[in-house]
């Protein structure tokens, strides 16, 4: 293939010029020259760095982080004192119920108390009001009234007529209505008034 005259001194001026570019290398990695002075746009430009900026940055990230953890912390403190108030809440809940159940049941002991003692001071009023009504009658009627009666009625009645007559400053006529029982049960209702306790009842206020 035969080139033309043009197309080779196309190939040699580039041949030339590549040459020239290697020489011009060497001699300015050789010292010898600086490409750099020539050709401008060879020079390396330093990128401009704001480090004030940049560190500035970094603190601020550094900020958020720990108010990251921060949070974090107080999110796992908040989560522990919200347990531990379930837990007392739960607790007092429990004391709670257990101080109803106590004052219930206190109001139920003191309902029955306060029943039972009406029922005495009941009882009471009608053991008075029988005394009173034996008080007034002639004695062997009272003897024939009180037949069918359990010793224990007749003991209430007559420790209650003996009270009455004791504070009216009469004479007592339990002793001459005993004398006309038959002699053991006039014994055993006599030992029954002797009872502490049966005259503590009677005689409560």
């Amino acid at each position: 293939m035969i080139l033309s005259p043009k197309v080779k001194i196309f190939y040699l001026t580039l041949i030339i010029l590549f040459s020239l570019g290697i020489y011009l290398y060497l001699l300015d990695q050789w010292g010898i020259i600086s490409l750099k002075e020539y050709v401008p746009f060879l020079e390396k430009e330093i990128p401009n760095i704001d480090i004030a900026k940049g560190n500035e940055l970094l603190l601020e990230k550094d900020k958020i982080q720990k108010e990251k953890n921060i949070l974090e912390e107080e999110k796992l403190k908040i989560n522990e004192l919200k347990a531990e108030l379930d837990k007392k809440k739960q607790e007092l809940q429990a004391k709670e119920k257990e101080l109803l159940e106590q004052k219930n049941n206190l109001e139920e002991q003191k309902k029955k108390i306060t029943e039972k003692e009406n029922a005495r001071k009941e009882k009471n009023k009608m053991i008075e009001d029988m005394a009173r009504r034996l008080n007034a009658m002639p004695p062997q009627n009272v003897i024939e009234i009180i037949q069918g009666w359990k010793n224990i009625d007749i003991v209430d009645v007559f420790l209650k007529m003996e009270q009455i007559a004791e504070e009216e400053g009469t004479p007592s006529i339990v002793p001459f209505l005993l004398s006309q029982l038959p002699s053991e049960r006039a014994s055993v209702i006599t030992s029954l008034m002797l009872d502490e306790g049966i005259k503590e009842d009677i005689f409560k206020e």
